[in-house]
C-alpha cells in the first residue's frame, strides 16, 4: 500500500537554506537572472521547476533534488542513488542545454538517454 509522502514546502526549503548563506537577496536574484521580487516569490513557492532547482541547488551549493527524493517513500531496493529522472526535452537550445548538464555534472547526478523508436 502506498503511502503518501509527506509535504514539503521547497521555497521555504530554499529560505532555511539561504539564510545559512552570506549572500544577499540582490546577489541571488542576480545568480538566478531575475529581480529580486522573484526571489521572495520563490520562497513562498509550495513547488518549483526541476530545471531552475538544479540552479539554485548549484548557487546554494545544497541538492535539493536528493533531499526532496528523499522525502518520498521508496521500494526497499529504490534508494535515492537509484532515483531515475526522465525528462522529455522538446526544444532547447545548445546554450540551455550545456547549462542543464553542467549542473547535473556538478550535484553529481547521472543521465541515461534512451533513445526509443
Amino acid at each position: 500500500m502506498n503511502k503518501k509522502p509527506k509535504e514539503i514546502h521547497i521555497g521555504e526549503r530554499i529560505k532555511e537554506i539561504f539564510d545559512q548563506t552570506n549572500i544577499s537577496i540582490t546577489q541571488f536574484a542576480e545568480l538566478l537572472h531575475c529581480d529580486r521580487a522573484n526571489v521572495y516569490n520563490l520562497f513562498r513557492r509550495k513547488k518549483i521547476d526541476i530545471y531552475r532547482l538544479l540552479e539554485i541547488s548549484n548557487i546554494l551549493n545544497h541538492n535539493f533534488v536528493e533531499e526532496v527524493c528523499t522525502i518520498y517513500e521508496f521500494s526497499k531496493d529504490m534508494s535515492p542513488s537509484k532515483i531515475s529522472f526522465v525528462l522529455e526535452i522538446n526544444s532547447v537550445d545548445d546554450k540551455a542545454m550545456k547549462s542543464f548538464l553542467k549542473m547535473m555534472k556538478q550535484l553529481d547526478i547521472k543521465m541515461v538517454r534512451e533513445v526509443k523508436d
